[in-house]
């Protein structure tokens, strides 16, 4: 699959999941979007905590960046803009990215084949990519590559989804297998930290926005309902 294809194929998955879905993911008009958003930073941060390097020397590859809207979580957390790079397929979500943070860095170009030199970065990161990544062949190439332009003792930073949808085909899951699979935990890399996030939708949808009060007990006490986490892996 070349990159026009990649281009084309991502921007239906997104016009399906978020354009067409009207204000479902719209955090200022919908409570139950809150809630979700709040448990998936907290497993950001707490999966970050475990980066023995000092944020304002790490060199970052956002890998899927499209408009670096999420880049505030790694600034917020002492990363410096200028150290952050971004590669996104779809061109038109580039747009928007150097009006939010001009002394970062985003390109236009596709994950499977990055245009970065060996062993560049820091962190290598992601969120919700591989969810939107239904072929095996495109899944493998970018956690290759992923793994080729981090550093040795670097990290690999996964804020994705667990669990399938099984009524939706396009919607794939980055689970412990697939983490395994695809990164070759144990041989490549090792598992640092699986710090878990918001609740399987529409439950965290619901929690949220009628039960927020009980929203972080039920993910606690129940982790199976977790359907989001971040991985935190580090090279070998």
């Amino acid at each position: 699959m070349n990159q026009s294809m990649r281009e084309a194929e991502q921007g239906e998955w997104y016009a399906r999941n978020y354009t067409q879905a009207g204000d479902r993911n719209d955090l200022r008009t919908n409570r139950g979007v809150l809630f979700q958003t709040l448990a998936s930073e907290a497993s950001f941060v707490s999966a970050f905590r475990e980066i023995a390097i000092p944020p304002r020397e790490l060199r970052v590859l956002d890998v899927g960046c499209g408009s670096g809207a999420f880049w505030y979580q790694l600034f917020r957390l002492g990363v410096i803009p200028r150290n952050v790079v971004g590669i996104e397929v779809q061109k038109s979500r580039l747009d928007h990215a150097a009006d939010l943070y001009p002394q970062a860095n985003a390109i236009h170009g596709d994950a499977t084949c990055m245009p970065f030199e060996k062993d560049s970065f820091d962190l290598v990161y992601e969120s919700t990519l591989f969810t939107t990544l239904t072929d095996h062949s495109v899944r493998e190439k970018i956690a290759r590559e992923m793994m080729r332009v981090c550093k040795p003792d670097g990290y690999l930073l996964l804020v994705d989804w667990r669990t399938n949808k099984p009524w939706d085909g396009t919607f794939r899951a980055l689970n412990r297998k697939e983490l395994t699979r695809l990164f070759r935990v144990g041989e490549t890399c090792k598992l640092v930290r699986i710090c878990p996030g918001a609740l399987v939708p529409p439950l965290g949808r619901f929690l949220s926005k009628y039960l927020s009060s009980i929203y972080f007990l039920v993910a606690r006490l129940c982790p199976s309902l977790v359907g989001q986490v971040a991985y935190l892996l580090q090279k070998l």
